[in-house]
């Protein structure tokens, strides 16, 4: 069963960058994903759509969609997207939960340390008028009832996020592990562990 990892958060609030770091480890493991970054699903799919609480629905229904497709064939994805109401939120769970395991992650920041860190200025234009409908400015954001990793990002390096998130998906053995390379036959390394540890209870291996 594959699976969609959903990075949510303020904008500046790390979302991306912790986002293609877990991409990366999980690339080495031998796992098959596409990451979907919110800002490019927006240009090259969604470029109609603008920042009013519909059609940030629509965008966050559409890349849900997309990502239940790819899961369905096997296909793990990593979604970086601010999905600030709650109601989207949920959503999103029932749409990928129909074929995949569904883990919600907030990437939580403060609006200040969001906008000491905004690498475009976007918090800046926002608060003198020029960006409008600009989450935790001009527009709501409503923190997730029960997000199932909850990542401080103000007090914890990318590193540990990153660990916080692959121990979570791991204690709910929903990676697919890399095969074996020495045996002529399909096995993952945890099964490959497994069996190892029942034949040392029976006695057969020291």
């Amino acid at each position: 069963m594959s699976f969609t990892l959903w990075f949510m958060g303020r904008p500046a609030a790390g979302k991306s960058t912790l986002a293609k770091q877990v991409e990366t480890v999980l690339r080495e493991r031998g796992v098959r994903l596409e990451n979907l970054d919110g800002d490019e699903i927006r240009t090259n799919l969604h470029p109609d759509l603008g920042f009013t609480k519909e059609e940030r629905a629509i965008n966050n229904r559409r890349t849900a969609f997309i990502s239940k497709l790819l899961n369905r064939n096997g296909i793990a994805t990593i979604v970086a997207m601010i999905t600030p109401f709650r109601d989207a939120q949920q959503t999103a769970r029932e749409i990928v939960e129909e074929h995949a395991n569904f883990v919600l992650i907030y990437v939580k920041c403060s609006v200040e340390t969001a906008a000491n860190r905004d690498p475009k200025g976007l918090y800046e234009r926002a608060k003198s008028g020029k960006i409008d409908n600009f989450t935790g400015v001009s527009h709501p954001f409503q923190e997730p009832i029960k997000p199932d990793i909850i990542i401080d990002a103000e007090t914890q390096s990318v590193d540990e996020c990153v660990k916080e998130v692959l121990d979570h998906v791991e204690a709910r053995d929903i990676i697919d592990e890399t095969p074996s390379e020495d045996y002529e036959f399909d096995i993952t390394r945890r099964r490959e562990a497994e069996i190892k540890s029942r034949l040392e209870d029976l006695g057969y291996l020291e």
